[in-house]
């Protein structure tokens, strides 16, 4: 049985629920959970059993149910095209919230008294504790169910997500701050209980996090280098990317699946993938030697010691990658390319037939956008991600067009 450890990151939030969801298809059970701020809220909502409830929520969510203020501005405000009436409005907007000292959060409290259930929570055989700073005491606290006065939970629970743009209320007599600026991922409250093996949730939001006091703990994490949004991006089509995303990167964590940006179940044939790598043929592979500057090497020398090495490098891979790996980035970027769903199970053979369809009608990469890059450009390994991009497509376009185009078009 596991721990379960979700980091504060407030609107990111939503990704740990959709890595739940797996977590529990998955039949992975929790005896503890502790968290930060929305960490703390969300873990509230487990604890009680109501993982389904939780995702409901955050799939309907929407800033007008979280912060009292109108979505048609809020859409103002991020498209920056506000109107004469929306500048009115917002101007009275922030003098209320100068005059309240901090955003009203009245509308969260709402979600909270109306989802959280003290009796549910203290009645759970789940351990729960989370992480809140005393402004009053100027000390950290870091609190178990049975550490917090009865009926008093759910104001808790908010002390821990109190962030200093909030309005600020006392709480037994008290100021509270968002339990981040001390703990952000608090794995230490569940190693202290004797937690060996932990499930830790990332939201890489802003906040401190600290070693681990103990040896011999194993921390599973699950993250993502994807954008999960702003902490206060409430809106439903960034919660919506969350879950899923969340939900599919525990699958390819606990199933080893392969892929960075889509999720493809690993096949242990390296001829395969070597017999891609060669598909080209000889008379393309020495032409791009050519074309970046290396001549006179044998083809298979050239391909293997120079060409993939290169293009490990440009798709962002360690140089001594599988041939697995770099075939699987360089069909990631022709599928991302070509718009092919992202958030679904692919085998290499489905992956491939959904590349093909998408090619139908459609251009192979979007290389012939930019001009050629000079050679010693090329060549450089001191490059930025944009340039990086535009060389790899360049040379996948150069190395494998013609062969993805007669062989995955039809």
């Amino acid at each position: 049985m596991y721990g379960l450890v979700l980091e504060g990151g407030g609107s990111r939030g939503s990704y740990q629920i959709g890595a739940c969801k797996a977590l529990q298809e998955l039949g992975i059970e929790f005896g503890a959970v502790a968290g930060t701020s929305i960490g703390a809220l969300n873990g509230a909502m487990i604890v009680q059993g109501q993982l389904e409830k939780a995702y409901e929520l955050w799939y309907n969510i929407s800033p007008s149910k979280v912060f009292d203020i109108e979505e048609a501005r809020l859409e103002e405000l991020k498209n920056l095209e506000i109107s004469h009436d929306g500048l009115l409005y917002f101007m009275k907007k922030a003098k209320d919230i100068a005059q309240s000292k901090g955003l009203d959060i009245t509308f969260i409290k709402k979600l909270l008294f109306e989802n959280i259930d003290e009796k549910t929570l203290r009645e759970s055989k789940m351990i729960f504790g989370f992480v809140t700073i005393s402004l009053s005491d100027m000390k950290p606290l870091e609190l178990f169910l049975r550490d917090i006065p009865e009926g008093k939970v759910v104001e808790y629970l908010l002390a821990s997500a109190n962030l200093p743009a909030f309005k600020q209320e006392k709480l037994d007599g008290k100021r509270f701050m968002d339990g981040g600026f001390y703990d952000n991922l608090p794995l230490n409250m569940l190693v202290n209980k004797g937690c060996k093996n932990i499930i830790a949730i990332r939201t890489k939001a802003p906040g401190r996090t600290r070693k681990i006091t103990k040896r011999n703990v194993n921390v599973r994490y699950i993250t993502t280098d994807d954008n999960l949004g702003r902490i206060l991006d409430f809106s439903k089509s960034q919660a919506r990317y969350n879950l899923q995303l969340g939900y599919y990167d525990v699958y390819k964590h606990f199933q080893g699946l392969k892929g960075r940006k889509y999720y493809l179940r690993s096949i242990e044939d390296e001829e395969l993938f070597l017999n891609f790598m060669l598909a080209p043929g000889e008379k393309t592979i020495l032409k791009l030697g050519e074309t970046i500057g290396l001549q006179g090497i044998p083809y298979r020398r050239l391909l293997f010691e120079h060409i993939i090495p290169k293009l490990a490098l440009l798709l962002g891979l360690e140089k001594e990658s599988s041939y697995e790996e770099v075939v699987i980035a360089i069909l990631e970027l022709i599928a991302f390319d070509n718009n092919v769903e992202r958030f679904k199970f692919y085998s290499i053979h489905e992956f491939s037939n959904e590349i093909r369809k998408n090619l139908k009608g459609n251009r192979l990469l979007k290389a012939e956008e930019n001009p050629r890059l000079p050679i010693f450009v090329r060549q450089s390994d001191v490059l930025s991600r944009a340039v990086k991009d535009r060389i790899v497509r360049e040379i996948v376009t150069e190395l494998f067009g013609e062969y993805l185009l007669t062989h995955l078009a039809h």
